[in-house]
Protein backbone atom coordinates (compact mmCIF):
# COMPACT_ATOMS: atom_id res chain seq x y z
CA UNK A 1 0.00 0.00 0.00
CA UNK A 2 1.04 3.59 -0.72
CA UNK A 3 2.02 6.17 1.86
CA UNK A 4 -0.57 8.69 2.48
CA UNK A 5 0.31 12.41 3.83
CA UNK A 6 -2.13 14.11 5.76
CA UNK A 7 -2.08 17.47 7.69
CA UNK A 8 1.45 17.73 7.23
CA UNK A 9 2.39 14.04 8.98
CA UNK A 10 2.73 10.82 6.58
CA UNK A 11 1.20 8.08 7.06
CA UNK A 12 3.04 4.23 6.02
CA UNK A 13 -0.16 3.46 4.52
CA UNK A 14 -4.17 4.34 5.37
CA UNK A 15 -5.12 2.00 7.81
CA UNK A 16 -5.45 3.05 11.00
CA UNK A 17 -7.14 1.94 14.33
CA UNK A 18 -10.47 4.09 15.00
CA UNK A 19 -10.34 5.54 18.46
CA UNK A 20 -10.62 3.08 21.39
CA UNK A 21 -10.80 0.36 19.05
CA UNK A 22 -7.29 -1.02 20.50
CA UNK A 23 -7.35 0.81 23.86
CA UNK A 24 -3.55 2.16 23.98
CA UNK A 25 -2.22 -1.03 21.94
CA UNK A 26 -1.81 -3.48 24.70
CA UNK A 27 -4.72 -5.13 23.81
CA UNK A 28 -3.50 -6.50 20.22
CA UNK A 29 -0.08 -6.36 21.01
CA UNK A 30 0.28 -10.03 20.36
CA UNK A 31 -2.35 -10.40 18.02
CA UNK A 32 -1.06 -8.68 15.00
CA UNK A 33 1.70 -6.51 14.77
CA UNK A 34 1.02 -2.72 15.63
CA UNK A 35 3.76 -1.23 13.70
CA UNK A 36 2.13 -2.69 9.83
CA UNK A 37 -0.46 0.14 10.60
CA UNK A 38 -0.74 3.47 9.58
CA UNK A 39 -1.63 4.81 12.50
CA UNK A 40 -3.61 3.68 15.91
CA UNK A 41 -6.09 6.15 17.47
CA UNK A 42 -6.00 5.39 21.19
CA UNK A 43 -9.19 5.38 23.33
CA UNK A 44 -10.22 8.96 24.71
CA UNK A 45 -7.94 10.29 27.55
CA UNK A 46 -9.44 13.10 29.60
CA UNK A 47 -7.59 15.07 32.82
CA UNK A 48 -8.61 12.77 35.42
CA UNK A 49 -9.14 8.68 35.64
CA UNK A 50 -12.19 8.14 34.68
CA UNK A 51 -14.16 4.46 35.39
CA UNK A 52 -16.39 5.06 32.60
CA UNK A 53 -19.81 3.11 33.01
CA UNK A 54 -21.51 0.43 35.04
CA UNK A 55 -22.11 -3.06 32.54
CA UNK A 56 -24.06 -3.32 30.24
CA UNK A 57 -21.84 -1.25 28.07
CA UNK A 58 -23.32 -2.51 24.81
CA UNK A 59 -26.17 -3.43 23.24
CA UNK A 60 -26.72 -5.29 20.20
CA UNK A 61 -29.72 -4.76 18.01
CA UNK A 62 -30.82 -5.65 13.94
CA UNK A 63 -29.04 -2.72 12.35
CA UNK A 64 -25.96 -3.56 14.47
CA UNK A 65 -24.85 -2.39 18.01
CA UNK A 66 -25.04 1.07 20.78
CA UNK A 67 -22.56 1.44 23.12
CA UNK A 68 -22.08 3.68 26.04
CA UNK A 69 -18.51 3.07 27.70
CA UNK A 70 -18.19 6.36 29.54
CA UNK A 71 -14.72 7.17 28.03
CA UNK A 72 -13.05 4.64 30.77
CA UNK A 73 -9.70 5.84 31.25
CA UNK A 74 -6.14 5.84 33.27
CA UNK A 75 -6.27 9.86 32.95
CA UNK A 76 -3.45 11.92 31.47
CA UNK A 77 -0.85 11.48 33.92
CA UNK A 78 -1.01 7.98 33.97
CA UNK A 79 -1.16 7.75 29.57
CA UNK A 80 1.77 10.17 29.69
CA UNK A 81 4.27 8.33 32.18
CA UNK A 82 2.88 4.70 31.15
CA UNK A 83 0.96 4.15 28.30
CA UNK A 84 2.22 6.94 25.43
CA UNK A 85 6.07 5.09 26.40
CA UNK A 86 4.87 1.71 26.31
CA UNK A 87 3.14 1.95 22.71
CA UNK A 88 6.05 4.43 21.36
CA UNK A 89 8.47 2.08 22.25
CA UNK A 90 6.70 -0.62 19.93
CA UNK A 91 6.15 1.31 17.22
CA UNK A 92 9.06 2.43 14.62
CA UNK A 93 6.92 3.66 11.55
CA UNK A 94 3.08 3.53 12.92
CA UNK A 95 2.09 7.25 13.79
CA UNK A 96 0.10 7.97 17.11
CA UNK A 97 -2.92 9.61 17.59
CA UNK A 98 -4.39 10.59 20.96
CA UNK A 99 -8.42 10.90 21.60
CA UNK A 100 -8.69 13.62 23.85
CA UNK A 101 -11.87 13.93 25.63
CA UNK A 102 -13.49 15.76 28.77
CA UNK A 103 -16.45 18.00 29.80
CA UNK A 104 -14.93 21.75 29.57
CA UNK A 105 -13.01 23.28 26.89
CA UNK A 106 -10.31 23.63 29.75
CA UNK A 107 -10.23 20.17 30.11
CA UNK A 108 -9.51 19.40 26.42
CA UNK A 109 -6.49 22.14 26.78
CA UNK A 110 -5.16 20.34 29.83
CA UNK A 111 -4.75 16.74 27.82
CA UNK A 112 -3.26 18.08 25.42
CA UNK A 113 -0.93 20.68 26.92
CA UNK A 114 0.75 17.95 28.85
CA UNK A 115 0.95 15.64 26.16
CA UNK A 116 2.83 17.81 23.74
CA UNK A 117 5.83 17.60 24.56
CA UNK A 118 5.73 13.83 23.60
CA UNK A 119 7.54 13.35 20.40
CA UNK A 120 6.23 10.26 19.09
CA UNK A 121 2.74 11.80 18.63
CA UNK A 122 1.46 12.51 15.57
CA UNK A 123 -1.98 14.28 16.06
CA UNK A 124 -4.86 14.63 18.17
CA UNK A 125 -8.03 13.71 17.68
CA UNK A 126 -10.82 15.75 20.32
CA UNK A 127 -14.32 13.33 21.30
CA UNK A 128 -16.92 16.42 21.38
CA UNK A 129 -19.55 14.75 22.77
CA UNK A 130 -23.33 16.56 22.88
CA UNK A 131 -23.17 17.15 26.57
CA UNK A 132 -19.54 18.77 26.03
CA UNK A 133 -20.98 21.18 24.03
CA UNK A 134 -24.05 21.85 25.98
CA UNK A 135 -21.95 22.77 28.77
CA UNK A 136 -19.38 24.71 26.95
CA UNK A 137 -21.88 26.61 24.81
CA UNK A 138 -20.17 25.51 21.66
CA UNK A 139 -22.55 25.03 18.57
CA UNK A 140 -21.99 22.62 15.70
CA UNK A 141 -23.32 23.14 11.62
Amino acid sequence: MSAVRLFGTTFQNPILLAAGTAGFGRELDHVIDLDLLGGIVTKAVTPEPRQGHAPLRVAEFRGGMLNAVGLANPGVARVAEHELPWLAQRLQRARILVNVAGATVTDYVRVIERLTPLEAIAAFETAWKNRTMAVTGIQVR
